[in-house]
């Protein structure tokens, strides 16, 4: 799907017919002020989708972190091994 730019002072004079393109093409706004992008409009269903896919990103981080710290808690020498078992886990 292509983006639309627009700079950022049109969405001043014309703010409803952009919400509108937003709402109803589900198309994306980037606005652009001296020709850079500085933001973008999106719809409901567009921030959903992206706020899920970083809450499922963050979760898959947490994940392979805790997978790096158990394989780097084997490596320790047993003795090591018990002293952190037991302030990890008491």
């Amino acid at each position: 799907m292509l983006n639309t730019f627009i700079p950022a002072r049109k969405l001043q004079k014309s703010y409803k017919s952009v919400i509108n393109t937003v709402k109803t093409k589900k198309q994306a706004v980037v606005l652009t002020t001296g020709g850079e992008p500085q933001a973008a409009i999106v719809s409901l269903e567009d921030l959903q989708e992206l706020e899920q896919a970083k809450t499922k990103q963050a979760a898959l981080d947490m994940l392979e972190l805790a997978t790096e710290a158990r394989e780097e808690l084997k490596r320790l020498p047993s003795n090591l091994r018990k002293q952190a078992d037991k302030i990890l886990y008491g």
